[in-house]
């Protein structure tokens, strides 16, 4: 179906599409600085979740340690088991794969809404794409972080098996993937009703 967009709308269209392409290339130059980070297995930082605990920590520009609440801490370790070695990887990569989909889809939609295409099956796999980008890169972005996280505190002390690390799982990033979900059902329905609308002229 195609709909009028005004000479405003379609502007705020493409310039989504710019920073979408700034979120991509931004994504890509940091991933990548990451992972030659980790790549020579040398000080690699790896980021613990663990119970919230208290501890006393020394800040600079203060003269006595100041307790507080921790419940994460970046290490680095060095000599990774190859198992946490693709983890502590895939923890970096995984996420920026997602992220540049996601712009990857919503840069095509926009340009599609900008052509006036509004209620077609590309909108609509694109959608349901975004959503389940978000879903999966969701999910095995924490289970490489806390896979990581184990063999990192593996590699430290052989008493890692006494910490006990959590998984992180946002729930903010499900809310955001239920919407959008909700988005590509509308998309679907409106596919629908408009081969209705044509089959009967």
């Amino acid at each position: 179906m195609k709909a009028p967009f005004g000479t405003a709308t379609r502007s705020d269209l493409w310039l989504a599409v710019a920073l979408a392409a700034a979120v991509i290339v931004g994504t890509a130059i940091d991933a990548a600085r990451r992972v030659v980070e980790i790549l020579p297995n040398r000080d690699v930082p790896v980021e613990v979740y663990f119970e919230s605990q208290q501890q006393a920590i020394a800040i600079t520009g203060l003269s006595e340690p100041v307790r507080v609440d921790l419940d994460h801490a970046t290490i680095r370790v060095s000599d990774l088991a190859p198992a946490s070695y693709v983890s502590a990887i895939a923890a970096v990569v995984v996420p920026a794969l997602a992220v540049i989909g996601v712009m990857v889809c919503i840069s095509w939609l926009c340009r599609n809404l900008a052509g006036s295409v509004f209620f077609s099956r590309t909108n609509t796999r694109l959608v349901t794409a975004t959503s389940l980008l978000i879903v999966g890169g969701w999910m095995l972005s924490s289970l490489a972080r806390t896979m990581a996280s184990n063999g990192a505190l593996a590699t430290v002390s052989p008493e890692a098996a006494d910490v006990s690390v959590t998984m992180q799982f946002s729930l903010m990033y499900l809310f955001i993937a239920i919407i959008v979900g909700s988005l590509a059902a509308a998309f679907h329905a409106g596919e629908r009703m408009q081969r209705d609308a044509e089959g009967l002229v």
